[in-house]
């Protein structure tokens, strides 16, 4: 007998009732559940139908979507294990968010300075650059390529120093979001930590 196949014998109910016993899988059921009994008559297994290839592609489809849905199940505990072994309680994440919040504010603070001592710089270039228009009648058509740049470069390098004022006025807005995500997480994990420690101490 060929190996591919359990020993026994494979019984089923056709597509015209018909019941069909051989001992070997039943070609006349490709389509539906075998049944495979031992030499007692006993039911030692099943087998499913013969699947085409569009419901194997479906199948392996399925299958692979489960097993990406378990490595994210199993990437979120490991996530979860290391968020609690760093934030143990609430106070852990308070202090931590706390410190986070002086170091950034400090460095915002620090930036803030360095990026409106430029903006002053700035100023003062296209005011001089703005006096030498005056002398075109105001007409940049009749400017110099020499002084068209020079202010496209300075106006461009102010813009830049406003972003870059704005972009660090929301770094503390988003040292905030993160602990909260964090926080939003971390409250379940903490509610059961305790309730096992407590069923633990009974």
């Amino acid at each position: 007998m060929s190996p591919s196949y359990a020993a026994g014998i494979y019984t089923c109910v056709d597509a015209s009732g018909q019941r069909i016993t051989a001992d070997r899988p039943i070609a006349q059921c490709a389509d539906r559940e075998q049944r495979v009994l031992g030499p007692t008559g006993i039911e030692r297994s099943r087998v499913g139908p013969a699947l085409s290839e569009v419901e194997m592609s479906q199948r392996l489809e399925q299958r692979r979507n489960e097993q990406q849905m378990q490595q994210r199940v199993q990437e979120q505990r490991r996530r979860d294990a290391a968020l609690l072994t760093r934030y143990p309680h609430r106070e852990s994440h308070d202090v931590a968010r706390r410190d986070a919040l002086v170091q950034v504010q400090a460095q915002v603070q620090e930036q803030k300075v360095l990026a409106q001592a430029r903006m002053e710089e700035l100023v003062q270039e296209k005011r001089k650059l703005l006096q030498e228009l005056e002398f075109y009648g105001n007409d940049y058509s009749k400017l110099p390529a020499r002084l068209r740049i020079a202010l496209l470069d300075v106006e461009g390098a102010q813009q830049e120093q406003r972003a870059l004022i704005e972009a660090q006025t929301g770094e503390v807005q988003r040292v905030h979001k993160r602990f909260d995500a964090e926080l939003l997480r971390l409250q379940p994990l903490w509610q059961s930590q305790a309730a096992t420690s407590s069923a633990a101490s009974e």
